[in-house]
């Protein structure tokens, strides 16, 4: 949901004078899926076959986008990391439940769930894994990310892994035991010794019952909770638990229990001993009936679904020990059909069950509308309507939350977000370069400067201090993170404030990348303010031993910059940014002044100088070069570029070849 800031200018009849009213406007994307009788995903609507209501006003449908899936799927060509409405995207959580599996079944959860990331998720999806325990709560092992190594390896240990990834989108309990059945003949003896020994283990059994339904309680309120962290995440979510599941005689009461617990209670009743029924074991809990009800509700809201997997494996109809219901994943489908999910009894199937539930989604439509924003939290209901699809349905999600106040968890999910599907951020602004310089090995040397505009960190400052998060990921066209930086930078404006408003921070770090293309996503963002700046770029690194050039380089003006350097950057590395002695810090932002020249380099690798020839648009002219054995150092001016200028291109080819290399950047002429 993005928040807009709306200026109205409204007319007043019986005054010359006007006023203006300023309206704070949400704008809401529901993404819908449309199903027909066969349950396949229908194809081909348009925006004038759905209708939406929020809170029973309708809302014109102001935008509106169609994605299938499966047919981008089909395309070779498309990536991982390919730009997609975030509204599309199909989010799914893998969690771990400790409290009820045992060491051996947690084998087959894990086995469970390598089988859906590597078989039941397309290439786009977002995974994350989690952890739920009674004990100590729940925990995001990973963010919702695309890394499937990530995911490999949180998969092999989540209970102890942990990412060394601050976002953690790149790579890095024993079950209760049943009750002792209760058997009628030991009733019918008429010792009196032996019944006080009764009465007290019925006491006993009592406050056993009791605190596990309060451990059951206490998971479906994690449940809930965990829900709530994902209301803001954009797209469809679904949360697949990998559970033997709880007993669920310790909700729904002793339905299709044994005939000698009912008779034990009725005879109580009849002879006016009610100390002997337990009403919560006989009826059900109405705490825990009403936990399920609160958490189902929960999900809801978040457009979450709750999917089980019954990792326990083969299971005895009839139990010795507790009767029918005791062996028996009712619990699972207590919660999976709270929220209209689905169980999968057998985990080394799941693949295949869920690959027919994902097919359900493969066709997404975005609907895209305004509304008035009410309180912060405040939750809005929606319903989505077709026209001239007969006997199809409709499923989206319930409703939206109007922005407040995020905590730990929901934040940090919400910075991934950012950088995972390439929500544009405005907050903090600033300019990102990223240039390959081919090296001998396996991994060439790709330099990051990013130039973050001072006046940005001024105004989110919080008591004169400004703490800025600078992360930087270059993922692969299989969405895997390859390399990454993360610094951390405490900027203290009482003593740079003037150098920051004269020009800001620049930052340099360096990734080391191996042959591919690459989107290097970079996200600054103020600790004290959470507010946020995001740029990417896309590029390619050769295989060292081919023709290769860096983009277009332009020297930076002058300005008195905050310098940064990423820590931990191999020393061992060169300074990439040299003309002969001279080091130089290109510039990001290629804007030039109508009329003024502008210098840029070209560094071209593995190309004979002397039959090296070239293109630029706009025509440019060389100044200087120099050249090495492997590398070609050419410096050029750019003079007289028209004002509606907005690409340089350089081409590259040798004489009498068709071969060629190109790259280009965007400028701006003022």
């Amino acid at each position: 949901m993005r928040r807009l800031l709306l200026l109205l200018v409204l007319p007043i009849v019986a005054s010359a004078q006007k006023f203006e009213e300023k309206v704070t406007v949400s704008y809401v994307e529901v993404p819908v899926t449309v199903l027909g009788r066969d349950g396949a995903p229908v194809r081909g609507l348009t925006k004038a076959n759905f209708e939406i209501t929020d809170d029973g006003v309708k809302r014109e449908v102001e935008s509106f986008e169609a994605i299938d899936f499966a047919a981008a799927e089909g395309m070779t060509a498309v990536r991982a990391v390919s730009p997609l409405n975030p509204a599309s995207r199909r989010n799914f959580l893998l969690l771990f439940d400790l409290s009820y599996s045992s060491p051996q079944t947690i084998g087959r959860a894990q086995d469970a769930a390598r089988n859906f990331v590597a078989r039941s998720i397309g290439g786009r999806d977002l995974v994350a894994v989690g952890i739920v325990d009674i004990q100590r709560g729940f925990r995001f092992v990973t963010a919702f990310t695309t890394d499937r190594e990530l995911l490999t390896a949180a998969i092999a240990d989540p209970a102890n892994y942990r990412a060394a990834d601050p976002l953690q989108i790149a790579s890095s309990t024993g079950l209760e035991m049943p009750e002792p059945s209760r058997n009628a003949t030991q009733r019918e003896t008429g010792d009196m010794a032996l019944e006080n020994l009764r009465d007290i283990a019925r006491q006993s059994g009592r406050l056993d019952d009791a605190m596990k339904r309060t451990r059951v309680k206490k998971q479906v309120e994690m449940l809930g909770e965990i829900a709530r962290s994902l209301q803001r995440l954009a797209g469809r979510k679904h949360l697949v638990l990998l559970s033997e599941g709880f007993d669920p005689r310790l909700v729904q009461g002793r339905a299709g229990g044994t005939m000698d617990n009912q008779a034990e209670e009725d005879f109580g009743v009849e002879h006016g001993e009610i100390w002997k029924v337990d009403s919560d074991k006989r009826f059900g809990s109405p705490d825990s009936q009403n936990a399920i009800q609160v958490m189902a509700r929960e999900f809801r809201r978040a457009d979450v679904v709750l999917h089980a997997v019954d990792i326990q494996g083969v299971r005895v109809a009839n139990d010795v020990r507790g009767g029918a219901m005791f062996n028996s994943n009712e619990g699972l489908f207590i919660l999976a059909n709270s929220t209209g999910g689905t169980v999968f009894r057998n985990s080394n199937d799941i693949s295949g069950e869920f690959d027919r539930l994902a097919r359900q989604h493969d066709v997404v439509y975005v609907l895209g509308f305004r509304a008035p924003a009410g309180r912060a939290g405040q939750f809005h209901d929606l319903k989505v309507k077709l026209a001239g699809v007969p006997g199809a349905r409709v499923q989206h999600r319930g409703g939206y939350y109007d922005a407040g106040s995020e905590g730990v968890v929901e934040r940090s999910l919400s910075t991934a977000e950012v950088i995972v599907n390439d929500i544009p951020q405005t907050d903090i602004r600033f300019d990102a370069l990223a240039a390959v310089f081919p090296r001998d090995g396996v991994r060439s040397q790709v330099p990051v400067v990013l130039e973050i505009a001072g006046q940005g960190l001024i105004d989110h400052a919080k008591n004169k201090r400004a703490t800025a998060d600078i992360f930087v990921y270059a993922f692969d066209d299989g969405g895997i993170v390859r390399d990454s930086i993360y610094q951390r930078v405490t900027l203290d404006i009482a003593q740079i404030g003037d150098r920051l408003r004269a020009s800001g921070v620049r930052f340099y770090g360096t990734l080391e990348l191996p042959p591919g293309r690459y989107a290097v996503k970079s996200l600054v963002r103020i600790a004290e303010t959470d507010r946020k700046g995001y740029q990417r770029v896309d590029l390619e690194v050769p295989v060292s031993s081919d023709v290769a050039m860096t983009r277009p380089l332009f020297f930076t003006e002058p300005g008195d910059w905050v310098m940064v350097k990423a820590q931990g950057d191999d020393a061992s590395l060169p300074y990439p940014f040299m003309l002969g002695s001279d080091s130089f810090i290109p510039d990001p932002n290629a804007t030039l002044r109508k009329g003024e020249p502008r210098l840029f380099t070209v560094f071209v690798y593995n190309a004979n100088r002397d039959e090296l020839t070239w293109d630029i648009a706009p025509a440019a002219k060389l100044v200087s070069e120099s050249n090495s054995e492997t590398v070609t150092k050419l410096v050029f001016a750019l003079e007289g570029v028209p004002v509606d200028a907005r690409e340089l291109s350089v081409t590259i080819r040798n004489k009498g070849s068709a071969d060629s290399r190109t790259v280009s950047v965007p400028i701006t002429v003022r």
